[in-house]
């Protein structure tokens, strides 16, 4: 699971606001280093390109172009000749978001991993507070817009790639999130296969560059913007963001945070700007990875070959409807007196009989209905439309519980292992990058004073735990498993006549967790420590009521004891 901050500095810088982000004259590194190191990953990448290409012509024509450049509304579709297989990137896309990242559902939770905290309620009402306020800031944001197109290329492209950045605002700190096109990054990554470096085209005109990098901008920028025909013209920039290799961790400043942040002319090769993040600002999440090479294989690339196939069958069947339309003549020699119309009601003029005759075509178009509809039918399944189809969809209104448990078990099957992976790769540096984000924003609540002495012993790790359809489902085996155990206690209890074997279960433990599991509200338990002192006062006030109750049997019962003891004293013998 994710780790959000685990050091007392993380909490400090809570309360100890940075410095805004000042633009360094003296770089760590040379621009032109960073340019070979671009031109090197680029090489890396290229490879990848024509197939991502073909993805952008016959798939996703709404995506950015990788190798051809089509000016912006140009059109789109000039390669598409069946534009079913358009659907099926978006179909997965919307049942991931509706499966993971979910806007009407509360999709995620904090935890933390020393379980002492997660028992102390005032700790749960601040980890619930951060809850709420990291889902407002979502909602508040374009994440879901951006999360839609992030999943439409992770499945198309087998690799997404998502920026993150907050922005101060008249209404605050407001999260930014941009899906990056695919053609317009190269990645790598660290010894522990996760990316850990993104360098990343961006455009900029001379006033946006201005307004982004200040005074750091070229001498020619610095003159176009004050051209009205150039202020306005985009210009290529280079935005390269890596480890930091040295730094001191006990300074605060851009020039000692973890990443290197440098933009670069893409003319001149100087830097423009120079800073730095705390958290590495993008997630970038692969469906399937291969040796050697840092991006991803996706149903999209699976696809291709039966979406070029099915475009070509498409072709020529316009082709041969055309030519049963409008077939070909056979005119003999010197048979027509002028030239043959093809007009309607036209006149044509003969010299002799059957001289324009059309020519006997061939063929069995139904054969090529057939083959489509086989091509259509993998397409479909190498995406999962068929399958996700094949139930009710999510919104349905009069779904049974039956029907929601079949979808959520066949998306489990589906998507488990994709699941995975943009649990670790996304969700989880998403996370990561928001909360330290709202923290030095100073959004999120100050934490509890136990929270930051179990930071000051190393021991105040975050993780996320993700509420979503998919992710309770894979976590909702164990509700089931509970109800096995019970049933099958009930009937040996049943069976024996007594209730020993029900000693086995922790109670406490397995309905708190089936709370959790659930998605209950944090707030609504006890602390534990509370819960066991209620247990007490009232064992200690049923105690007293029992003691209270044998006073009061022992005082009505005197009467008759005496009365008994007088009839046995008179009943005795006198001594003589």
């Amino acid at each position: 699971m994710a780790t959000a901050f685990a050091s007392p500095r993380a909490y400090e810088s809570a309360a100890t606001p940075r410095p805004a982000l000042r633009l360094v004259r003296r770089s760590e590194v040379k621009g032109e280093e960073l340019w070979k190191r671009w031109e090197a990953l680029k090489g890396q990448r290229s490879l990848w390109e024509f197939d991502w290409q073909d993805v952008v012509n016959l798939l996703v024509p709404g995506a950015d172009d990788v190798i051809d450049w089509r000016a912006p509304g140009e059109s789109r579709t000039e390669y598409i000749y069946d534009s079913r297989p358009l659907m099926a990137p978006q179909t997965l896309a919307a049942n991931m978001q509706g499966a993971v990242t979910n806007p009407a559902l509360q999709w995620f939770r904090l935890r933390f991993r020393l379980q002492a905290l997660n028992e102390l309620q005032h700790v749960n009402g601040w980890l619930q507070a951060c809850d709420t306020t990291m889902l407002a800031a979502y909602n508040g944001s374009n994440f879901y817009q951006a999360a839609h197109t992030f999943y439409v290329h992770l499945g198309a492209f087998g690799t997404a790639a998502m920026y993150i950045q907050a922005r101060r605002g008249v209404l605050g700190t407001q999260l930014q999130f941009r899906s990056l096109p695919v053609g317009s990054y190269c990645i790598a990554e660290n010894a522990e296969g996760r990316v850990d470096t993104l360098f990343r085209e961006c455009w900029f005109s001379p006033r946006q560059a201005y307004q982004q990098f200040g005074e750091g901008i070229t001498v020619r920028a610095m003159t176009a913007l004050s051209n009205a025909q150039q202020m306005d013209k985009p210009e290529k920039y280079l935005h390269a963001v890596y480890p930091r290799e040295e730094r001191r961790p006990d300074r605060l400043g851009n020039r000692d945070m973890p990443w290197v942040s440098c933009y670069l002319d893409a003319e001149t090769k100087a830097i423009v700007q120079e800073s730095g993040f705390e958290e590495f600002p993008f997630v970038v999440s692969r469906w399937e990875t291969l040796s050697q090479s840092p991006y991803g294989f996706g149903p999209g690339h699976m696809a291709l070959p039966d979406i070029r196939v099915l475009n070509k069958l498409r072709e020529l069947n316009l082709d041969q409807l055309i030519l049963w339309a409008q077939p070909p003549l056979r005119v003999l020699r010197e048979a027509m007196l002028g030239a043959v119309s093809l007009d309607p009601y036209g006149l044509n003029v003969m010299s002799q009989a059957d001289a324009l005759t059309t020519l006997d075509l061939t063929g069995r178009p139904d054969l090529v209905q057939i083959s489509a509809a086989e091509l259509m039918q993998s397409i479909n399944d190498l995406f999962y439309v068929n399958a996700l189809q094949a139930l009710p969809p999510p919104d349905a209104s009069k779904m049974t519980a039956f029907e929601v448990a079949q979808r959520l078990e066949l998306m489990q099957r589906l998507m488990g292992p994709a699941f995975t992976r943009l649990l670790h790769e996304m969700l989880d540096p998403l996370a990561d990058r928001v909360f330290g984000l709202l923290l030095r924003a100073r959004v999120l609540p100050f934490p509890p004073m136990e929270v930051l002495e179990a930071a000051a012993q190393q021991a105040g790790q975050l993780d996320i735990e993700y509420e979503g359809p998919l992710a309770r489902s894979q976590r909702g085996v164990d509700i089931q498993s509970l109800g096995q155990i019970i049933g099958m206690g009930a009937q040996i209890v049943q069976v024996r006549g007594n209730a020993d074997v029900l000693d086995n279960i922790d109670w406490d433990k397995a309905y708190r967790d089936t709370a959790e599991i659930s998605g209950g509200q944090r707030a609504w338990l006890l602390d534990m420590q509370d819960v066991l002192r209620m247990r007490q006062a009232r064992n200690a006030q049923q105690q007293a009521l029992m003691e209270q109750a044998n006073t009061r049997e022992n005082v009505k019962a005197l009467p008759s004891v005496a009365s008994t003891m007088e009839s046995f004293h008179n009943m005795m013998p006198q001594a003589a």
